[in-house]
């Protein structure tokens, strides 16, 4: 089977790295074409897995519909001149169209339920959309539900265990307390009319009155800020997660990462996630500070109460065993259900 993966997010290399290596191993054909997002090509390079450049992120509404119709006309060329059997993405936006107009199969993941201008004019054209069971709503498509999480394709304990030598590559030490933050650009196009932290320097402060702070952003820092910036290797980032204190950010993904490995999670952000409401409110593994005005310093609050407790951790460890044990194999779905093993009902 010839398979086109397509990548639009940094997100998207840690979700498809472990299917991508089965596709391999079970000796299906598989071109990788990559949008220039962030560090989406840094991860790749990183990982060591081959791609095609193909498109650069647009910025605001117009630049995002421009990008849509340049990198659309792009794709149909590819599709035309590689003829895959199954074109596969997360959110799909790009690929859908120019697979329906050449007769090509798409498999569309998703899980952001308040995309809704890309989910409108993508998920009703693809050939199969899986979503988790968290997503609140049916698409007009066939539509696959799964047991779990995204980021269980790449953090399930059964495939990632932290590496403490991470921390070193990063400047930091092992024990060492620290909170991991994530700051985001809002670029995207469900975040046009959202927004997370009112004042990050007063964030930093607070927090490093009980640990060491480590910023990760998608743009520029202040320079007074630019030193705490995480510096290893973004391959390894999660394996830095994995041993923070806490986890707070802008970031929903990031915090369903740090769900993922036991790590506590406050979000920041007036865009909620039914990923995060269900992790919040079934598990307890993350909190959600949504308020325009006072997310910020509820947050704050709460982060505190956590990192002076001393049962955070064994709390967090607990409720992370009884989270996984409801979830089935991300890994397996996603590589069974692109090579058509798994199939809708």
């Amino acid at each position: 089977m010839r398979i086109l993966l397509d990548v639009t997010h940094p997100a998207d290399v840690h979700f498809f790295a472990r299917p991508l290596a089965n596709w391999r191993r079970d000796e299906h054909e598989v071109d990788v074409i990559a949008r220039d997002k962030d560090v989406a090509h840094r991860l790749l390079e990183g990982l060591r897995i081959p791609f095609v450049p193909v498109g650069r992120a647009g910025s605001g509404f117009l630049g995002l519909a421009r990008e849509l119709v340049v990198r659309q006309a792009r794709l149909l060329s590819i599709m035309k001149a590689r003829r895959p059997d199954v074109v596969v993405s997360f959110g799909g936006t790009f690929v859908v169209h120019p697979a329906r107009r050449l007769g090509i199969r798409s498999v569309v993941f998703t899980d952001t339920e308040n995309a809704r201008v890309s989910n409108a004019i993508t998920l009703r054209f693809a050939s199969l959309v899986c979503t988790p069971r968290s997503y609140p709503h049916r698409v007009r498509a066939p539509q696959l539900r799964y047991l779990g999480y995204k980021e269980l394709s790449y953090l399930d304990p059964r495939y990632f265990k932290a590496d403490p030598d991470a921390l070193l590559a990063a400047g930091l030490s092992v024990g060492e307390p620290f909170v991991f933050m994530r700051i985001v650009a809002w670029h995207s196009g469900h975040d046009f009319f959202d927004h997370g932290l009112t004042d990050l320097r007063a964030t930093v402060r607070r927090l490093q009155a009980h640990a060491r702070v480590v910023l990760s952003s998608e743009g520029p820092l202040p320079a007074d800020l630019e030193g705490l910036r995480f510096r290893g290797p973004l391959e390894q980032v999660h394996h830095v997660l994995a041993q923070a204190r806490l986890y707070l950010g802008e970031s929903p993904t990031m915090a369903a990462e740090a769900a993922m490995l036991g790590t506590p999670a406050l979000v920041v952000s007036t865009s909620r996630r039914c990923y995060i409401d269900e992790l919040a409110e079934r598990y307890g593994l993350v909190s959600h500070f949504d308020h325009p005005k006072h997310g910020q310093a509820q947050a704050l609050d709460h982060a505190e109460a956590l990192l002076t407790r001393s049962d955070t951790a064994v709390l967090a460890q607990e409720r992370l065993a009884r989270m996984l044990a409801e979830q089935e194999d991300v890994v397996e779905f996603v590589t069974d259900v692109v090579t058509g093993r798994r199939s809708a009902a």
